[in-house]
């Protein structure tokens, strides 16, 4: 008996999101590389399977994991820190170095105030006139859902441990609360001034209930995902039904996307995540993909390489390789300098565990410790 309910026990790591990761990746570069370079929009039904809210509800879901195998607040932010804001930082510097080879480079307090902006997820800054008349004029446009991320991660700091334990009625409290925060963000809009527009512009109101769905799916992962993951077409067929009535009449609760469509996208994830086992790839190019695309569609728009599909291929094939750059030369480079900090600590604590266990003669027994490999962008 003890035998079947070890086998049937929910295994949190047998998914496949490094699968829908990629996903959301390739579904947010779609969307860009159609517009910009074949010059034509995607199929609205393409439309309808919104990579940036599976990306939110995934994150939702795994970042609550990554938290709880943290030592403490500060090793879980440092992680977040260094998995975005290097690979981050060096794309904004390719794209100025890119921008400034096709259109001069001026150095003035427009740049630096407009730069520095970009460095800290302020983009609502003036443009220096060699970055507008770069490419599509509007530098990574693609990269305005970082400022919400990087949100996002303080905010599980800051309250995830003490929300936890908390009893369902809680998260259903703060669920709801999260769903009225984007619903009242039209209307804070129009009543406040322009100072807090701006603010607003710039907060995560309107998507943190797309990341709480996640979080409150993880919270009770072992009732819910092997419901999800036997209801998921169902939930298609609902979200079908819902994004036709939608399109058809006008209807649409919420910003950014209907939230009833949204809410089944994140039941969707789930249940998919977990219907096909563990698949995990060797790293994670989405990432990546994520950043460089739209430095790639900036220069073949800037040189007139628009309107047929062998162009739209070859930005596709031009942007892996440049995740898969970056890759190598960023992240495994930051990944081996903490990695060995890290590894040096352990090995100071291992021997002073080693000493003392010889002192008392304590055979030391192995401890497993969970991977780190549930990642997000």
């Amino acid at each position: 008996m003890n035998k079947v309910k070890e086998q049937i026990k929910f295994d949190f790591a047998n998914n496949c999101f490094d699968v829908l990761r990629l996903y959301s990746a390739f579904y947010v570069m779609t969307l860009h590389i159609f517009r910009h370079i074949r010059l034509q929009e995607v199929s609205p039904v393409f439309d309808w399977w919104n990579g940036v809210v599976v990306l939110f509800c995934i994150s939702g879901f795994l970042v609550p994991a990554s938290m709880e195998r943290s030592k403490n607040t500060w090793e879980f932010l440092k992680k977040r820190v260094l998995r975005i804001i290097p690979s981050l930082w060096v794309c904004i510097i390719v794209g100025v170095i890119v921008a400034a080879a096709f259109c001069g480079f001026v150095l003035n307090k427009t740049f630096v105030t407009w730069f520095l902006g970009q460095l800290v997820f302020i983009r609502d800054l003036p443009q220096p006139d060699f970055i507008s008349n770069f490419g599509i004029g509007n530098f990574q446009a693609n990269l305005w859902t970082m400022i919400f991320t990087v949100q996002f991660y303080i905010i599980t700091a800051i309250i995830y441990r003490f929300l936890k334990n908390r009893k369902l009625w809680v998260w259903i409290f703060v669920m709801i609360l999260s769903m009225a925060l984007n619903l009242v963000v039209p209307h804070l809009q129009e009543i406040l001034p322009e100072t807090g527009r701006l603010l607003i512009s710039h907060s995560c109101m309107p998507y943190f209930y797309m990341y709480f769905a996640g979080w409150f799916m993880y919270r009770y992962r072992e009732k819910n995902v092997p419901i999800l993951s036997k209801t998921k077409i169902l939930c298609v067929i609902l979200f079908i039904a819902r994004t036709i009535y939608c399109d058809r009449f006008g209807v649409r609760i919420g910003e950014y996307m209907d939230m009833i469509q949204v809410l089944l996208l994140c039941l969707m994830t789930v249940g998919f995540g977990y219907s096909f086992g563990k698949i995990r790839f060797k790293f994670d190019l989405s990432y990546g993909l994520y950043l460089y695309h739209m430095v790639v569609v900036d220069i073949f728009v800037q040189i007139g390489l628009v309107g047929n599909m062998g162009y739209v291929a070859a930005v596709y094939a031009i942007a892996v390789l440049c995740a898969l750059i970056s890759h190598y030369l960023v992240d495994d480079t930051v990944a081996r300098i903490f990695n060995k900090k890290k590894l040096r600590v352990d090995e100071v604590k291992e021997e002073k565990i080693e000493e003392k266990n010889e002192e008392k003669q304590i055979v030391k027994q192995p401890v497993s410790v969970a991977d780190d490999d549930e990642t997000d962008f």
